[in-house]
């Protein structure tokens, strides 16, 4: 009986926590009530930036945009486009340090999940 219990617990742990469907708009206009929160935001892709590091890892940004735009990063080059409508999944951030960068206002995206 425990045993199952541990199993179902485990079971239950690894599955991520759900995004909250939203809009560039509905962040933009409340980027406090988003901070650290994971999101599912569908936009268009204007923007678009790959730059790659001293050490050679490359990262892209790009603005998801409706009325209103809110920034996304991802590490490496994903095959995206500007102009393109995409639905992205990650963590908002009003402020992250990640090593010696620092992400403002923007979406740090999955993984995988483009």
């Amino acid at each position: 009986m425990i045993q199952r219990f541990a199993i179902a617990l485990l079971m239950l742990a690894s599955v991520p926590l759900a995004a909250a469907a939203t809009t560039p708009d509905q962040i933009a206009s409340a980027p406090h009530t988003y901070n650290a929160q994971r999101v599912e935001v569908t936009g268009r892709v204007m923007h678009l930036r790959v730059t790659r590091l001293r050490n050679g890892t490359a990262y892209s940004s790009f603005s998801l945009c409706a009325t209103r735009c809110v920034r996304a990063v991802v590490a490496g080059a994903p095959a995206i486009a500007e102009g393109q409508t995409l639905t992205i999944h990650g963590t908002y951030y009003g402020w992250k340090t990640f090593g010696a960068y620092t992400v403002r206002r923007a979406i740090a995206v999955d993984a995988g999940s483009l």
